[in-house]
């Protein structure tokens, strides 16, 4: 079967191939003019006149269609046109493609278009005319326009930040990253996975060498893992030893699926010096109150051996010379014998006096028989002199506690009874002590006016009108690595309660 062409005549086959190119040309989605061998526009597409913004004519030469609008080179200089690429094609034949040029329409708007010119053949291989293809690109540059302030506003962020920002893909290898990250490892950080087994870092907390796939960064890009915060050590590329905060967070694209991960750094190598040199300062300084404490507790306790054996007994040697004085005193006036008997009697109280200050100072109970003699000895006289109840709620046997812990827990009850007796104005106070394998509670409670919340702040902070009391309190509880809590309502109804919980150890039993 033979060609269909060949039964029509010539000049039907030549009109129906034109009227298809026609078809052609017009449903193309790009605009297009096309012209014959002499430049003159034979035939063009709706999209062209709207691109443009007039409609050519037919009959009309490119050069003079092109010539009526104003085009444009990227950098903005106005493109002549007397020799324009459309000429340039018709006489070489070479196709000339990807031509950007912004074309100035009749209305003053412009449209940044792709030019592609293609040159026509007949069957015989002979340059017949060219077919000017045109893509509105104006968008597209407009978008990239805007990718690329965006890439410039992200540059200088992240140039400016302080910590180390880099982002990596799922090779590892690193597509971005900031100058504080190369300063954090002291030169140009590689890509490349093998980089995470030649880069030496230490979990900070352990100690312990972090595995290839164990840095923050692989587990983002590898698992999806978000971390944040992690301190590690590394050893940077100078040898230089750093304290290092990581995050690391994986990039997902639109269907949720992992492409890379950024990654976050921190220097914290001085913090960390400085939050070491303040704790090592904060144990000196808690090892020097205990000393300070303990020489004090030495020193009451010195202080009131002293007056007990010394100054109570000249006093008491003094009371029997008086006495003895006053049994030969048949010779002495009525006045005489007066201020005799009231110096028996100055020296009886100041005897009681010191002895009361001696155990004030230091009771004998704590190194005789114990905390349990030594509290209820001290309530006793407190009720006595201060005219508030005292109730004891203290377990039946005790067995000794070392005597700093004994000492620290009778100073806690002292001072607790003192601020009931100066700033609560309950007429009862309680102390409780229980005791079990491992702990030991006590408790010192009133049913007074309570401490106003804000005040209670500043008393917890070692500030408020009795602050340094309950500092000392603090620091003594802390010392025997115990725990101190204050409870109080100002309403009247609940009181304050002062609860210390200290751990025993095999020799508190």
């Amino acid at each position: 079967m033979g060609d269909i062409t060949e039964l029509q005549p010539p000049d039907e086959v030549l009109r129906q191939i034109e009227e298809r190119f026609r078809r052609l040309v017009e449903v193309m989605p790009v605009a297009v003019y096309v012209c014959d061998r002499s430049g003159i526009i034979q035939n063009y597409n709706r999209r062209a006149v709207e691109l443009w913004g007039r409609e050519p004519k037919l009959g009309d030469s490119a050069q003079r269609y092109c010539g009526s609008l104003r085009l444009y080179a990227p950098d903005g200089t106005l493109v002549a046109h007397q020799e324009s690429k459309m000429a340039e094609v018709l006489r070489t034949g070479i196709e000339a493609r990807d031509l950007e040029v912004v074309i100035e329409r009749p209305d003053g708007s412009r449209i940044t278009v792709l030019v592609n010119i293609v040159p026509l053949r007949n069957i015989a291989g002979e340059l017949i005319g060219a077919m000017n293809c045109f893509q509105d690109i104006t968008d597209r540059k407009y978008a990239e326009e805007a990718l690329r302030r965006s890439e410039r506003l992200l540059r200088l962020v992240l140039d400016a930040l302080p910590v180390g920002v880099a982002v990596v893909d799922l090779s590892g290898d690193i597509i971005l990253s900031n100058p504080a990250a190369q300063r954090l490892w002291n030169g140009l950080i590689h890509s490349g996975p093998e980089r995470y087994a030649e880069s030496k870092g230490w979990w900070h907390a352990t100690g312990e060498r972090i595995a290839p796939g164990g840095w923050p960064s692989v587990r983002a890009f590898t698992t999806g893992e978000t971390s944040v915060n992690e301190v590690i050590e590394i050893e940077a590329f100078d040898g230089v030893r750093k304290v290092m905060q990581t995050s690391a967070v994986p990039i997902r694209d639109s269907n949720e699926r992992v492409t890379g991960a950024v990654v976050v750094n921190e220097d914290i190598s001085s913090r960390t010096i400085a939050a070491r040199e303040l704790n090592d300062s904060v144990n000196q300084m808690r090892t020097l109150t205990g000393r300070l404490m303990r020489a004090q507790d030495d020193e009451r306790r010195r202080i009131a051996q002293m007056l007990h054996e010394t100054t109570a007994q000249d006093l008491a040697g003094l009371k029997m010379l008086l006495a003895r004085l006053n049994r030969t005193c048949d010779g002495l006036s009525e006045s005489e014998r007066s201020a005799l008997t009231e110096g028996m009697s100055l020296a009886e109280q100041s005897i009681a006096q010191i002895r009361t200050l001696s155990y004030l100072l230091h009771p004998p109970f704590l190194d005789e028989t114990g905390l349990l003699s030594a509290l209820r000895w001290y309530a006793a006289g407190f009720a006595e002199r201060s005219g508030i109840k005292v109730d004891l709620d203290l377990p039946e046997s005790f067995e000794r506690l070392p005597l700093d812990t004994e000492t620290a827990l009778f100073r806690i009850v002292q001072e607790s009874l003192i601020n009931i007796h100066r700033h609560a104005g309950s007429d009862v106070a309680r102390i409780r002590l229980l005791r079990d394998a491992r702990t030991l509670v006590l408790e010192i409670a009133d049913r007074g006016r309570g401490i106003p919340e804000e005040s209670l702040k500043r008393i917890r902070s070692g500030g408020g009108a009795f602050g340094v009391g309950i500092a000392g309190m603090s620091e003594r509880t802390g010392q025997l690595g115990g725990s101190l809590e204050i409870t109080s309502s100002d309403d009247g109804t609940t009181g304050t309660t002062v609860r210390i919980q200290l751990p025993l150890g095999k020799e508190a039993g």
